[in-house]
């Protein structure tokens, strides 16, 4: 057992003996030593002076569970707790009796850290290659932003330990510095990160702790790709800044039954469609940027839209034709009539009925022998009616198909053409399928094609895609048990979907919630914590420092009069740590008991009272700087007034309103 070196008794007696008969009579302990951990000794200190001196000295522990003690005064500590030693000296004519309160302490024996949320590596983790200078550290590593912040949650166990403190500290704070429990990156470059007890610094856990400049922005390259099935083409992707620290990308495909991407973003083609490729940096900023890849195919075969056509005589209706695979080297086909008494067609598939009757219109291609496709027209009934279904969901650069249906059911040619009323919003092919331009709303016209002019309309909103987001704020001051709101903008501002998901880093100081833009963050305990949102589109994130407290006793009313011309004069004193920069009060005016009109606006007793100067710390206002609005001084005077603080900003940057039943108050009576 360790034994904690102290003043022996024997030597206290010698040096104090000789003035101790002069003094008079003394035993008592040094009250100062009075802790020990358990399993280790402690030499109590007992001073003695006059005939206590002269006895026999005895020692014993009221609480030998606690701790022992033995002849010479060392205590021994048992277990977590305290017990009263009492030293007894014993004279021939008297007995002397002192005691001392004695704290035995448990030890930290270890400090487990919460890694599950932090960004840690392996120390030869590929993505660090070349990063980490140091060698012969097998330390995991923690990758901090530069000018970015991570909480750790560091608990000394076991959790009965007297002390459970823990203290971050960093060996390079030039790379990064710890506060509390936070870790913030200064500069790029790595350090160490060292969490001990504060009561046993040899128990302490560490890590690498390696600063890196984030990525910022991604960009991809070529803008438009189209691949062939089977073939492959190369993606490039720019970031910045250009010093960031990992430029490695990930690559990912959206849909792998279309295209795959390899991890150099090589994409191939594996079946014709459009598919989203997406490249996010790695290093943790989660930094992405996406494109849309289309894959083509080789033709195999004539398709018609439409197998069956009705039309009126002297009506005319088109039969499009698809060669498939749609990227086919010739898409020229040849149109043939079984009979042209009864309809005729031309090169562009154009069906004129001439007659009543039945016929057989086959498109051939004009290089492929034996791949055709035919259509069977009847020359009968025109389209009376066009109605659309439901206006799909379409995005800037991207595809959705119209649905539709004419009446009646058996028309001679229900074929349609579709038209924009503003391409430079959407546009339209023949096959209905719609695309997003730029935000806004646009109309699609529908056109019967057998010569009956009927038309039906359809509006589509093309949505934006968001880019990214950020506060509005940077921190937020809530208090305890109240809640506030404050707001995130999405980039850019015209972006569609406003839904977002809020979390909270720690919600046992601070609780978020919201599904869009707007978050309502509501106080639990004081502290500060960070609240992050996640936009449903792109999941892109940005977040806002919280810090919960007892905010409406930041400013004090501490003074108030009126001077001889009756004008109104009031101090208020910053009494916070707090950066304020504008507060706003309320004055109530009141003469004999009821209230006084002083209020040019609404005729009331009550006006608003601004001061618009910084108040730093400590300071005070000046009482020619406030500004009353709305204000005339009552002819008849008052004699009472009342001054509440409704709110005050913060840093030029949070609006802090205080509960009418909080508000700070002081009076004035005649």
């Amino acid at each position: 057992m360790k034994k904690i070196p102290v003043l022996l008794t024997a030597l206290v007696l010698i040096l104090v003996g000789t003035a101790a008969f002069a003094e008079g009579n003394v035993i008592k302990f040094d009250q100062k030593v009075n802790t020990v951990f358990e399993g280790e000794t402690l030499q109590t200190v007992l001073i003695l002076e006059g005939e206590p001196a002269t006895g026999e000295i005895s020692y014993v522990s009221a609480n030998e569970k606690v701790a022992t003690v033995d002849e010479k005064g060392v205590v021994t500590g048992v277990a977590k707790g305290r017990s009263t030693i009492t030293a007894v000296s014993k004279t021939e004519k008297r007995t002397f009796k002192t005691q001392l309160t004695v704290t035995v302490a448990r030890k930290a024996e270890s400090i487990e850290v919460d890694t599950r949320k932090l960004p840690l590596h392996e120390a030869d983790d590929p993505l660090l290659s070349g990063l980490l200078k140091a060698e012969g550290e097998n330390l995991p590593v923690l990758m901090v932003p530069v000018k970015k912040r991570i909480s750790l949650q560091a608990n000394v166990l076991p959790k009965d330990a007297t002390n459970r403190k823990a203290v971050f500290t960093t060996a390079e704070e030039s790379v990064a510095i710890a506060k509390g429990n936070n870790v913030t990156g200064v500069a790029t470059g790595e350090t160490v990160l060292n969490i001990a007890s504060e009561s046993n610094p040899e128990v302490a856990v560490q890590y690498r702790v390696l600063v890196v400049q984030p990525v910022t922005r991604l960009a991809l390259e070529p803008r438009n790709p189209t691949v062939a099935k089977g073939s492959q083409v190369n993606l490039s992707a720019s970031l910045l800044p250009e010093d960031a620290s990992i430029q490695a990308i990930a690559w990912n495909s959206q849909n792998e039954k279309v295209a795959t991407v390899d991890e150099n973003g090589v994409v191939t083609g594996m079946e014709r469609g459009n598919a989203r490729i997406v490249a996010t940096a790695t290093d943790g900023s989660n930094v992405r940027a996406n494109i849309s890849v289309r894959v083509t195919q080789s033709a195999e075969e004539i398709t018609l839209d439409k197998t069956e056509m009705t039309l009126d005589a002297g009506r005319s209706g088109v039969i499009r034709a698809t060669v498939l695979p749609k990227n086919t080297d010739d898409k020229k086909v040849i149109w043939t009539s079984s009979d042209e008494s009864i309809a005729t067609v031309n090169n562009s598939g154009r069906v004129t009925a001439v007659a009543l009757g039945t016929c057989t219109i086959t498109c051939s291609s004009a290089s492929t022998e034996g791949v055709s496709a035919s259509a069977t027209v009847t020359v009968q009934q025109p389209v009376t009616k066009i109605v659309f279904g439901d206006a799909p969901v379409v995005y800037v650069d991207e595809n959705a198909q119209l649905t539709w249906s004419v009446e009646p059911a058996n028309a001679s040619n229900p074929a349609l053409t579709f038209a924009s009323n503003n391409t430079k919003v959407l546009t339209v092919s023949e096959d209905g399928t719609v695309t997003g331009i730029k935000g806004g709303t646009a109309t699609v016209i529908a056109t019967s094609t057998d010569g009956s002019n009927r038309k039906a309309k359809i509006q589509i909103k093309v949505c934006v895609h968001a880019t990214g987001v950020h506060m509005y704020r940077n921190t937020a001051y809530v208090n305890v048990g109240e809640s506030a709101t404050c707001k995130a903008v999405l980039e850019p501002k015209e972006a569609s979907d406003n839904r977002m998901s809020w979390q909270s880093d720690d919600v046992d100081i601070a609780e978020a919630s919201g599904e869009a833009t707007q978050l309502k963050i509501h106080g639990v305990s004081e502290g500060t914590t960070r609240i992050t949102g996640t936009t449903a589109d792109g999941g892109f994130q940005t977040s806002i420092e919280v810090k919960i407290g007892d905010w409406d006793r930041s400013l004090k009313l501490t003074a108030i009069d009126v001077d001889g011309r009756g004008n109104l004069t009031f101090r208020v004193k910053n009494v916070s740590d707090l950066f304020i920069n504008y507060i706003h009060c309320e004055v109530e005016f009141y003469n004999g008991g009821k209230e006084v009109d002083v209020n040019t606006e609404n005729g009331s007793n009550k006006v608003k009272v601004t001061y618009k100067r910084d108040l730093s710390p400590g300071n005070s206002t000046k009482d020619d700087k406030w500004n009353f609005e709305n204000y005339h001084k009552p002819d008849d005077g008052f004699d009472h007034v009342i001054v509440r603080i409704a709110g005050f900003q913060i840093d030029r940057d949070w609006v802090k309103n205080i509960q009418p039943r909080r508000r700070p108050k002081i009076e004035w009576h005649r």
